[in-house]
């Protein structure tokens, strides 16, 4: 390649190692600039070309203040068949794009354009183009901020269990993991969707605190159900500002499958729908991952994805006592309620204590499917959905699902 032959006479007068990383993807093997070793006379010097602009995804909204935010200078695109990478990569030159990542599982590639480039007119002008299946920009979805109540005492770590061998792990895409907050032994599996190069930690507590629940460790106010401890595969999907990009969800979710996760957990939403979203979750789905997602903490009855999408089990929340939580989103597409309220010895940009929100209502009903994946592992994803519903407690009003995830449900789910 052309690129080979500059960097030879770049590099001509050094001793060099030069590594490329491979991307898989419709277009078969592309190869990505990774990184460029120099060997300088007692020396030796590493440089990492294109790296990230930023750990925090950088947004932005669209004209119209009330548009979706997006990352900037990025689009998400996929190819026609037949499509072949040398004249993908002739309408990328025309319009200064490159290709600096791809989820092989989606064929979705991530474009990137220099800084202050019009994506929004690129989408427009791309979107005919006859090698362009489909594109989009890479829109951002946010944490539900801390909803701290009530008072802040110290909460006790939970108790040391470990996972029996040969759970199957749960997934948990949230911001992150923090080792030190938890038992040994309850990370079966761990990546930085947002900084690859980066050991897995945990900025914001909420991960942390949703894989507590995922895993069986710590259970919602009101609610007394007790499992196994089961193993959390871990991907820190939000930056350190609380936001994800739609590629980085789709590299979790990939991750998390590749991991042996079953249940994949997913505390947060955001009200902008993507295609490239829905196809991910349907491919999650017929790959046997069964997907859990929250409603919303805004009671506005609209809906929010990932949890509205049809692969997704969309997930409410009610008080300790069974009745709506004022702040729980409802609607149609809402399948299950669950306790939304939780004490954890870690915070969610604050202090320990109690916290409310879907987010945990979510977590509680991950965990209720992956319990019973276990302990019928021959179970499909349907038929483990199916056997939740039927075991329900009925829901306090209309948009809260076929019921609610209470004590006695989990009895009629889990223990027959």
């Amino acid at each position: 390649m052309a690129l080979d032959h500059a960097l030879e006479d770049l590099l001509e007068p050094y001793d060099y190692l030069v590594t490329w990383k491979i991307l898989g993807g419709p277009l078969g093997s592309v190869p990505k600039l990774q990184e460029i070793r120099l060997f300088l006379p007692g020396s030796e010097t590493a440089a990492k070309p294109i790296p990230r602009k930023s750990p925090v995804f950088e947004a932005t909204r669209g004209v119209l203040g009330s548009a979706p935010e997006f990352v900037k200078d990025e689009l998400l695109v996929t190819v026609r068949r037949g499509t072949t990478y040398n004249q993908f990569k002739r309408l990328l030159d025309e319009i200064g794009g490159m290709i600096v990542d791809a989820d092989a599982a989606t064929g979705v590639y991530l474009i990137r354009f220099p800084p202050g480039t019009n994506v929004e007119a690129l989408l427009i002008q791309l979107t005919p183009n006859p090698l362009v299946a489909h594109v989009e920009l890479n829109y951002v979805t946010r944490l539900p901020p801390g909803e701290a109540v009530g008072s802040t005492e110290l909460i006790s770590p939970p108790a040391a269990r470990r996972p029996a061998d040969g759970s199957i792990p749960i997934a948990v895409l949230d911001s992150g993991f923090d080792p030190g907050a938890s038992p040994a032994g309850i990370l079966s599996a761990g990546w930085d969707a947002v900084d690859p190069d980066r050991s897995l930690s945990d900025p914001g507590g909420h991960g942390t605190q949703m894989a507590f629940l995922a895993s069986g460790l710590l259970s919602p106010d009101g609610f007394s159900g007790q499992g196994q401890i089961l193993p959390v595969v871990a991907v820190r999907t939000f930056d350190e500002e609380g936001k994800t990009s739609n590629f980085a969800i789709l590299q979790a979710i990939t991750y998390a499958a590749n991991a042996g996760a079953k249940v994949v957990n997913m505390s947060w939403g955001s009200e902008t729908d993507s295609e490239f979203m829905r196809r991910a979750m349907q491919t999650a789905a017929r790959k046997g991952l069964l997907l859990v997602a929250a409603a919303g903490n805004s009671p506005t009855g609209k809906p929010v994805y990932p949890a509205a999408y049809p692969t997704v089990i969309a997930v409410g929340g009610v008080t300790p006592d069974g009745q709506p939580w004022a702040g729980s989103n409802f609607g149609n597409f809402v399948e299950v309620s669950a306790p939304a309220l939780a004490r954890f010895p870690v915070g969610h940009n604050g202090p320990p204590g109690a916290y409310v929100g879907t987010s945990i209502s979510s977590a509680t009903v991950a965990n209720a499917l992956a319990q019973y994946l276990n302990q019928h592992p021959q179970a499909t994803t349907a038929s483990a959905v199916a056997a939740l519903k039927k075991s329900l407690s009925p829901p306090p009003s209309g948009g809260y699902g076929s019921g609610i995830l209470d004590s006695a449900a989990w009895q009629r789910f889990l223990q027959p």
